[in-house]
């Protein structure tokens, strides 16, 4: 069971800590975590509320936001690619890159339409500030909106571009699975499995004994635009119900 410290006792501690968001199934935070589990790397964990002040995780890290991964005396990390890059080199094997360069490129290119900047979840983000905002609800959502921005021509983009995204990751798995591979990159698991894995939190979350969300919010992370929809192509949700059983922890915890 995932047991929180405080974040006075994590900033504290001299080994490997991560900052998780509590109450909602982020999928940076569980990516992050999952990938330490797989590696068998030990951590202490401190949980971030969504719309709080955070004061003492923002003091130390700079960030209002998870997940926030250190090591040592080593700076507080907040990017998906700079925790991957930390993972793997406390934790060379099980690799979740793989070693040749060229597959290494895909695999974070990947990623980063998963998770970066511009990618699926940073889309879906968009899509669900507009939503807070359609509904009066904008300003509770104010401290990620400034944190993150908002346009609402960027957020009436979203589904065109998510739509692109999953039509190209239905094309590499295809590929993959012809040649016998169950897996997006390589010949064995990687970070794009388990981030593909956790930004399906935002896009068609597990049921609720896999997936403990609020009931009342997991309409919001359920995404019924019609070109995600569409594009959300079977072979997508059959590889996360697969990875899920095999690599993560069931139920999620957040």
């Amino acid at each position: 069971m995932l047991a929180y410290k405080t974040p006075a006792e994590i900033i504290g501690h001299d080994g490997l800590r991560i900052v998780l968001v509590r109450g909602v199934p982020s999928p940076w935070s569980q990516a992050a975590k999952t990938m330490l589990e797989i590696k068998g790397l030990d951590y202490v964990a401190a949980p971030l509320d969504v719309g709080g002040a955070n004061s003492e995780i923002v003091a130390w890290s700079g960030q209002n936001s998870g997940p926030v991964v250190a090591w040592r005396d080593g700076p507080p990390l907040n990017r998906w690619l700079d925790i991957l890059l930390l993972a793997e080199r406390l934790a060379p094997t099980p690799a979740l890159l793989p070693a040749d360069p060229l597959l290494r490129a895909l695999a974070i290119g990947l990623g980063h339409e998963i998770l970066g900047e511009g990618g699926i979840a940073w889309n879906r983000r968009l899509q669900m500030f507009s939503m807070a905002v359609k509904a009066g609800a904008g300003a509770r959502m104010a401290p990620l909106i400034d944190k993150y921005g908002f346009d609402a021509d960027d957020a009436a983009a979203a589904g065109t571009r998510i739509a692109a995204s999953l039509h190209g990751l239905t094309t590499q798995l295809r590929a993959q699975q012809t040649r016998g591979v169950p897996y997006f990159v390589g010949d064995s698991l990687s970070c794009v499995d388990v981030y593909w894995t956790s930004i399906m939190n935002m896009i068609l979350p597990l049921p609720a004994a896999q997936c403990p969300i609020r009931e009342s919010s997991r309409p919001a992370f359920t995404a019924t635009d019609p070109q995600i929809v569409a594009a959300l192509d079977p072979i997508l949700v059959e590889h996360r119900d697969r990875i899920f059983k095999a690599h993560f922890r069931d139920p999620m915890e957040f």
